[in-house]
């Protein structure tokens, strides 16, 4: 594939993002001059913040607390094991050149291989492995780490 195609590519996608920033303007413009959308954003915000106070309340309690704790520890734990069946997936393709795999039920089961193209806005230095920005720890804060 030719560089030049990818530069095309990314100057269309360029165009189409800067085409609906603008349409979406416009579209909001038409939204804050509607006085009838208006009042019904009026009293969505007083219904979201008598919601927000009820949330609040059910997330103050313990039985609550412990089972956003449980979800938390659920949710790093699948993040790692995921992060870990994708490293072993991009493995088994490279060994068999194919994208399918037999689970342990003995049902075939296909897998696909991603490629995303950074964003320019930050340097990539910022950023981990797949692309997100890294957080970073001062290690005064936090020694040993």
């Amino acid at each position: 594939m030719e560089l030049i195609k990818i530069h095309e590519r990314l100057s269309h996608i360029e165009d189409f993002k800067e085409k609906n920033k603008v349409a979406k303007e416009a579209l909001k413009s038409e939204l804050e001059n509607n006085d009838e959308y208006m009042a019904a954003q009026e009293e969505m915000k007083t219904l979201s913040e008598r919601l927000k106070r009820l949330k609040g309340e059910i997330w103050a309690q313990a039985e609550t607390q412990k089972l956003a704790a449980d979800i938390k520890d659920n949710k790093e734990e699948l993040d790692t094991l995921e992060e870990i069946l994708s490293t072993e997936l991009m493995e088994y393709y490279k060994e068999n050149e194919t994208t399918e795999i037999e689970d342990v039920d003995g049902e075939k089961r296909q897998f696909k291989l991603v490629a995303k193209l950074l964003p320019k806005k930050k340097k990539y230095e910022d950023r981990d492995a797949d692309g997100r920005y890294a957080s970073k720890i001062d290690p005064e804060v936090a020694p040993g780490i």
